[in-house]
C-alpha cells in the first residue's frame, strides 16, 4: 500500500494500529419503506428503512466507518412506478430512493444493471440529486483502446481522503480508492434504451486496466463496488457473476458483490478453493453480499497498521452480515439482538409524501377476477396467475403482428412464476383473491419492469427454450418417496412455461442444461411429447412467441441465438400490457389449460417442494391434484409432496414420437 506520512505522533518503534468498518447494501430494488405494496400489508424483514436502523447502530459502536451500495437501488416499488411517470410528464421531483439514500449518508455508491431499466435520462435525472458519487467503470458511453481510454458514462473510479481516529488520540490519512463495476451483459437486456449510447465490457478486464491507475494515484486501499455475483472460479470473458477471479486482481482489497440476491458470509454460498463461506473471503480477501431489498446489511471490519516505511498494511479481517429478521441463521449472520424491528425516522420522513401516494395508487382498481390468482404451485402445476399473463400477452401479440406477414404463424407465449418463495421467504408468493383487481394486484402478478417482445422461432429452438427450462428441476429415482423435486440454484424467474403447445418433461433423467442455462449434459433430453394442436412440433416448423426483453436478449442463459426479433420498438412494459387486458376483458376468469406435466416415473413415486403456508386453502383447487402437504419446512415454509401417476397427470398425451433434426435431438 502507498506510503502514508501525515500520522499523528507515534513512538519511533510502535507502528499505530486503526480499526475501519465498511458497510454495504445491495439490490434494494427502491424498497425503502417496510411495506409490501402488492399485498397491501407492512413487512418485517426488508425496507431501507429498517436498514438503516442497522446501519446507524453498527457506525456508533465503532470511531471510523464508511457506507456504500452496491447497485440495482433504483428499480422497483410503485415508489420508482410513480417517480417514473412523474419524470415522463415533465415533472422532475427528487427521486424518493435518491431522498433516502441522501438520508443514511453514504459515502459513495456503484450502478447496477437495473438502474438502466428506463434509460439514460431517467437516470441521470435521478442521480444529479445525490448527496454521494455513483461509479460505474464498464458501462460508458463509447469504447476506446484500453478501458482507462473509454470515454465515461459515470465516473469509473473515486479516491475518498478520509482521516481515520486511533487509539490514544493518533489521527491519520487514509486514501480510499473505488471502482465500480456491473453485468457486461447490461448492454444486451436493456438494447432498447441503450443502443447506440452505451457500451460495456468485462468486469475483470476493466479492473485490471483501472486499478494500477488508483494505486498509482495514492489509493491505500481499494473497494470494488461489485454489482456481480460469486460465480464459477476462472474467469471468462463477459461474465455475468465474476466476483471470484476479480477477487484475484492485485491491488484490490475488499469485494462488496451483489446481483444475485445471495448473502455472503454464510450458507447461501457454497464454499470452494477460492470461496469460504464461513470465514467471507474470496481469494482470501474479504467480500460480502447483502441479499435483497435491504435484508442484510454488509460489514467488513478491517485492523489497519501503519508504519513510516510501508504505510497502510490490513492485519486482520473480518465480514459478517446483519440480517432484519429475528430468525437468523448460521454461518457469519450476527445474533438475533442485531435485528431492526424500528424503522429509522429520517429515512421515512424523507419518502413519507412518496410512500403515501404509492399507497393511493397501489389501491387503485383495475378491473376484477372470478378466479383466485396464486403462484404457490406454479413451479409444479399449471398456475392461473400465469394463465393471465400468457392470456394478456397473447391478446397483444395477436393485434401487433395483425396484417403482418407473420400473422399466420402459430402464437405462443412464455411467462415465469416471479414470485415463488425462495429467497423472498414464505410469504414471497402471488396471491389474489377472487374479486376486484387493482394496481397492487398487477404487481403481484408481474413485479420487474420488463418491456413485451415478440419473435420467431424454430421448433428446434423452441425444444431447446423447453429444455433449459427443464432445469428447474432435478432428476428423480423412481419408487423413492422422500426425494426434493427442485433444484436449489434455479430460481423460479428461470423456469418458462409456454402456452400454445402441450409438452411434458421426463425427470427420470438428467437435465440437458444446467440451473444456470450452462449445456452440461448434450446427449441428455427430458422434453416429451411437444406438439402443437395435436401434431408433432418439428425442428423445422415456425412459430411466433411472446416473451419479456429479458428473456428476448437471453436472459437466464436460454439458448435464442436463433430466435428473431419481429416486434417494433418501443415496446411497452409487460404489467402494462396485462393492465389493458384486465381492464379491456374483466371480470377474466384465467383457468388453467393444463397444458403441460412433469412425468417419467411411475406411480407411487413421489417428490417434495417448499412453498407457502397460504397454499393450505388452494390444495383442494384442480391445479393441485396430486398434491398434498404434510408439514412446516425451515424457514416458515410449508413442505409438499408431489405424487407422480396420480390422477393429477392433467394432460393424456399422444404416444411418444421420435422427432430427428440437425442437432442430433430425439423428442
Amino acid at each position: 500500500m502507498a506510503v502514508t506520512k501525515d500520522i499523528a505522533p507515534t513512538s519511533a518503534d510502535t507502528p499505530a494500529t486503526f480499526h475501519l468498518r465498511l458497510l454495504a447494501t445491495s439490490d434494494l430494488h427502491a424498497r425503502i419503506m417496510p411495506y409490501d405494496y402488492a399485498a397491501d400489508r407492512p413487512l418485517a424483514h426488508a425496507g431501507l428503512a429498517l436498514t438503516a436502523t442497522l446501519i446507524r447502530a453498527a457506525r456508533a459502536e465503532v470511531t471510523n466507518s464508511l457506507t456504500f451500495d452496491n447497485g440495482d437501488f433504483l428499480e422497483g416499488e410503485p415508489l420508482n412506478e410513480l417517480h417514473t411517470r412523474a419524470c415522463k410528464s415533465g415533472q422532475t421531483p427528487v427521486h424518493p430512493v435518491i431522498a433516502s439514500m441522501n438520508a443514511v449518508g453514504y459515502d459513495a455508491a456503484g450502478l447496477g444493471n437495473h438502474e438502466f431499466n428506463y434509460g439514460l435520462g431517467f437516470l441521470t435525472r435521478a442521480l444529479r440529486d445525490a448527496d454521494f458519487p455513483v461509479l460505474c467503470a464498464n458501462a460508458v458511453k463509447r469504447l476506446g483502446t484500453t478501458p482507462t481510454e473509454d470515454s465515461p458514462f459515470l465516473p469509473p473510479t473515486l479516491i475518498l481522503d478520509r482521516w481515520l481516529d486511533g487509539p490514544g488520540g493518533r489521527r491519520a490519512p487514509i486514501r480510499i480508492g473505488l471502482i465500480g463495476l456491473l453485468p457486461p451483459q447490461v448492454a444486451i437486456w436493456e438494447r432498447k434504451y441503450l443502443e447506440g449510447q452505451i457500451q460495456t465490457r468485462d468486469i475483470v478486464a476493466t479492473a485490471e486496466a483501472w486499478v494500477p491507475r488508483l494505486k498509482a494515484d495514492g489509493a491505500d486501499l481499494v473497494v470494488a463496488l461489485c454489482h456481480s455475483g460469486i460465480g464459477g472460479p476462472d474467469h471468462e470473458d463477459g461474465m455475468e457473476n465474476a466476483a471470484v477471479p476479480l477477487a484475484r486482481v492485485a491491488g484490490i482489497d475488499v469485494i462488496i458483490a451483489g446481483h444475485t440476491h445471495l448473502s455472503f458470509p454464510g450458507p447461501d454460498v457454497s464454499p470452494g478453493p477460492d470461496v469460504d463461506p464461513r470465514a467471507g473471503t474470496l481469494c482470501g480477501k474479504p467480500a460480502v453480499m447483502m441479499g435483497f431489498w435491504g435484508s442484510h446489511l454488509g460489514l467488513i471490519d478491517l485492523d489497519l497498521r501503519l508504519t513510516d516505511e510501508q504505510g497502510w498494511a490490513i492485519t486482520s479481517a473480518r465480514a459478517s452480515t446483519r440480517a432484519l429478521q429475528t430468525d437468523l441463521s448460521p454461518g457469519g449472520q450476527e445474533s438475533a439482538s442485531s435485528a431492526a424491528r424500528v424503522s429509522d425516522p429520517q429515512v421515512t420522513d424523507a419518502v413519507v409524501l412518496a410512500h403515501q401516494a404509492a399507497l393511493d395508487f397501489a389501491r387503485q382498481p383495475v378491473g376484477a377476477t372470478g378466479l383466485a390468482l396464486h403462484s404457490y404451485f406454479a413451479q409444479v402445476a399449471d398456475s392461473a396467475a400465469l394463465t393471465l399473463i400468457h392470456a394478456a400477452q397473447l391478446d397483444w401479440l395477436g393485434r401487433v403482428l395483425a396484417g403482418s406477414p407473420f400473422a399466420n404463424l402459430p402464437m405462443l407465449s412464455a411467462a415465469s412464476p416471479f414470485k415463488s418463495g425462495g429467497r423472498g421467504g414464505p410469504d414471497f408468493f402471488t396471491d389474489v383473491a377472487p374479486g376486484p383487481l387493482y394496481q397492487r394486484s398487477l404487481y403481484d402478478l408481474y413485479m420487474f419492469p420488463n418491456s413485451i417482445r415478440a419473435l420467431m422461432i424454430t421448433g428446434a429452438t423452441l425444444h431447446e427454450w423447453l429444455e433449459r427450462s427443464a432445469a428447474h428441476f432435478l432428476q428423480l429415482v423412481p419408487d423413492q418417496t422422500d426425494q426434493p423435486l427442485l433444484h436449489p440454484d434455479a430460481p423460479a424467474y428461470n423456469f418458462d412455461t409456454i402456452s400454445g403447445v402441450s409438452y411434458a418433461f421426463d425427470l427420470s433423467g438428467p437435465a440437458r442444461y444446467g440451473p444456470h442455462g450452462a449445456l452440461i449434459n448434450p446427449q441428455a433430453r427430458r422434453l416429451r411429447h411437444l406438439s402443437h394442436d395435436g401434431r408433432p412440433v418439428a425442428p423445422e416448423d415456425r412459430f411466433t412467441i411472446v416473451t419479456n426483453n429479458f428473456r428476448a436478449m437471453g436472459g437466464g442463459g436460454y439458448p435464442l441465438e436463433d430466435a428473431q426479433m419481429i416486434a417494433h420498438e418501443p415496446t411497452p412494459l409487460t404489467v402494462d400490457v396485462v393492465k389493458d387486458y384486465v381492464r379491456r376483458a374483466s371480470p377474466v376468469h384465467p383457468a388453467p389449460r393444463f397444458n403441460w406435466r412433469l412425468s417419467g416415473l411411475p406411480q407411487g413415486t413421489a417428490a417434495w417442494f417448499d412453498t407457502g403456508p397460504g397454499a393450505r386453502p388452494h390444495l383442494d383447487d384442480p391445479a393441485a391434484s396430486g398434491i398434498e402437504a404434510f408439514g412446516a419446512s425451515p424457514g416458515g415454509f410449508l413442505r409438499c409432496r408431489l405424487w407422480f401417476g396420480a390422477e393429477a397427470a392433467l394432460l393424456q398425451f399422444p404416444p411418444a414420437t421420435a422427432i430427428s433434426g440437425s442437432r442430433g435431438w430425439r423428442g
